[in-house]
């Protein structure tokens, strides 16, 4: 996917997000709009366009750079202490679950449209069906579902849940779009996604969900092995910190540990969002090329990472009963 945009950090304490040629223009341009809509909607934590304009026949616009950490590099910071690790987490959790609140509390109308864009997701992955059939094990640990059993079970929930249908919401609380000052505890937020618009706003949680295996797949090198079995793949995580962060932040884990930051009727509508969120990004980020069984212990590749991420979060298994890390 070709790059749509720089980003400038000045020494004068701006930012500066610039298209990269003319016609990607209306991308920038409609972003702009969004952080508009959205620091109506929630002041306190949308980060504000300063100013916009043409440089060169190229779109952009200038945002206040934020004395703090994108929550990636919090999680991820294997110096930090889990405990503190968590605390944080959860009070970005907070702030997440106050801006969905606000977007939920628009008047908007409930749909059944989960269906169809999970389906098109599905045919959008087909490089990678013979994986999602595959039985797969995580540090030894063996999950009772398969991708594709998954796809299944968010498939016969969406037919029996409505779905919110908004535009004003950001739709994309990714670790690396959520920001923490942790001299002040505060929380903001920049980069929200309007190519999802019209989606339900829970699908902000589901961003915010697949944030650690969308690191794993796309940002760090070599993070998982895949080893062949006889009749199953057994992924293994590189480093200990990865199983100690899915077992001791459940919050990144599982899907029961961010419950708490929703009420329990969003649970059905957040399990397809999430199937939709992995599914959607291994069409994006996957090698597209039909997948076959590796014949030796070799890196997991985006679209087998984030597979495993899908069946982790949905329907997991401890990864922390069995050390073997890579």
């Amino acid at each position: 996917m070709a790059k749509s945009h720089t980003v400038d950090f000045l020494n004068s304490g701006f930012v500066v997000k610039t298209a990269m040629a003319e016609t990607f223009n209306n991308k920038l341009k409609a972003e702009v709009e969004q952080i508009r809509l959205l620091h109506t909607l929630y002041p306190e934590f949308m980060v504000p366009i300063l100013h916009e304009g043409l440089a060169g026949g190229r779109q952009f616009y200038i945002l206040e750079k934020k004395n703090s950490l994108p929550l990636s590099n919090i999680v991820f910071d294997e110096f930090r202490p889990l405990s503190e690790r968590r605390k944080i987490v959860q009070n970005t959790l907070e702030k997440i679950k106050k801006a969905i609140e606000r977007e939920i509390d628009q008047q908007i109308p409930t749909l059944d449209y989960m269906t169809s864009k999970l389906q098109e997701e599905w045919e959008g992955t087909s490089f990678a069906h013979a994986l999602f059939e595959q039985p797969i094990l995580l540090n030894g640990n063996r999950f009772n579902f398969t991708a594709k059993d998954i796809f299944e079970k968010a498939l016969a929930l969406a037919g029996n849940e409505k779905f919110l249908s908004v535009k004003k919401a950001h739709f994309n609380f990714h670790f690396g779009n959520v920001l923490y000052d942790e001299a002040q505890s505060l929380t903001n937020f920049i980069d929200p996604d309007f190519s999802v618009n019209g989606i339900d706003p829970v699908f902000g949680f589901s961003r915010f969900a697949f944030s650690f295996w969308h690191e794993l797949a796309t940002e760090a090198q070599d993070a998982v092995k895949i080893v062949p079995m006889p009749d199953s793949l057994m992924f293994v995580l590189a480093k200990q910190d990865y199983s100690n962060i899915l077992s001791e932040i459940p919050e990144v884990g599982n899907i029961d540990g961010i419950m708490p930051f929703m009420d329990k009727s969003m649970r059905n509508r957040f399990y397809v969002l999430t199937t939709y969120c992995f599914l959607r990004s291994i069409r994006i980020n996957g090698s597209k090329q039909k997948w076959k069984a590796p014949c030796c212990p070799t890196t997991a590749k985006p679209e087998e990472v984030l597979m495993l991420g899908m069946l982790n979060y949905l329907e997991g298994t401890n990864v922390k009963s069995k050390n073997c890390c890579a």
